[in-house]
């Protein structure tokens, strides 16, 4: 994939930002507008003054992502592209928004260890220990939370834990995680704009490639079905993550995804696969500032007759069976 610049090259077209785009302490930039800027730093969002920041710039700055991609806003309002740095920008212009909305995500400094995280207080040990023992025993983890709550921090951590002598292969959508192993096959989907390339499509290419171990950056569509049956079937020690509320909501919506698949299974077949497949679910979630795993839990079973999960609480809240509800309309 063609890259823009990095971070540093947008201070040019972007007057008014320059301190927060040097400021290793901000992680996204949000451009709502013309002299509209909000700002994470530290977990935190606080609106940040750049009255010189007009929708001149604004356009202009847009051009200068989009030209080494070879793509145009004027012709395509919708744009996502990742810097020179690893950082990534989603670009929205007229006629899809009333003004040109840019959102910079940078892309961090150096990645944390598990150690580190236990140490910010973001993996608690007992957790830390649960994911070490499944891993090593070859079962798989499912990493869950909401956008920018810690995933890709925590799932980048736990590869680490996998045994440097085995092969990892291992898919991104854009590609964030830093793995240091010197056999890891990285693969990226939509990596060409003439052939688009899909996660299912890397998923299933993967299998070819003799992987010990599956990563997949996120899970959102179809290819949660080849995913389970790669794991059911000597994959184990694999890891991805997905979108969810909590830890029990996260199981019902890898079955969700999967049975988005044309040839997709039974709903009561399909969460058999998700408790075969995924041993530990780890949840995190970000409050005051801080990023870190709320909740963790064993996956025992699915009772078809009641529509529940059964768990087994390792850390925080010890939530009470509920019913989940499917987002979709279950096959039988």
């Amino acid at each position: 994939m063609k890259r823009a610049s990095g971070v540093g090259h947008l201070t040019p077209f972007l007057p008014g930002l320059e301190s927060l785009l040097e400021d290793p302490e901000v992680s996204e930039i949000m451009i709502n507008g013309p002299a509209n800027v909000w700002v994470e730093r530290a977990g935190k969002l606080e609106p940040h003054e750049a009255p010189g920041l007009t929708g001149a710039w604004l356009h202009r700055a847009a051009i200068h992502i989009a030209r080494p991609l070879g793509l145009d806003p004027a012709t395509r309002p919708v744009l996502d592209a990742r810097l020179g740095d690893g950082s990534r920008v989603a670009i929205c212009t007229p006629p899809a928004a009333p003004e040109v909305a840019i959102t910079i995500r940078r892309f961090g400094g150096r990645a944390f260890t598990a150690e580190d995280l236990v140490r910010m207080g973001s993996l608690p040990e007992p957790v830390l220990e649960a994911a070490r023992t499944t891993l090593l025993a070859r079962r798989n983890v499912l990493v869950s939370g909401g956008t920018g709550s810690g995933k890709t921090t925590l799932l980048n951590a736990l590869i680490e834990l996998l045994p440097e002598d085995e092969r990892i292969v291992a898919i991104e959508d854009t590609l964030e995680l830093r793995i240091d192993r010197a056999n890891c096959l990285r693969f990226e989907a939509g990596a060409t704009q003439d052939t688009p390339v899909s996660i299912r499509d890397l998923v299933r290419h993967a299998l070819r490639h003799r992987p010990d171990h599956i990563v997949v950056g996120e899970v959102r569509g179809a290819e949660a079905a080849d995913l389970l049956q790669a794991l059911n079937t000597g994959h184990g020690g694999s890891l991805t993550t997905v979108h969810a509320n909590n830890a029990r909501s996260a199981l019902s919506r890898l079955a969700s995804c999967a049975m988005q698949a044309g040839d997709a299974l039974p709903w009561e077949v399909t969460c058999r696969g998700v408790v075969d497949g995924i041993a530990l679910v780890l949840h995190t979630t970000r409050r005051d500032g801080r990023r870190f795993v709320e909740e963790a839990l064993e996956v025992r079973g699915y009772d078809a007759a009641t529509g529940r999960w059964n768990t087994v609480p390792v850390w925080g809240r010890a939530a009470e069976p509920r019913e989940e509800t499917p987002t979709h309309t279950p096959r039988r």
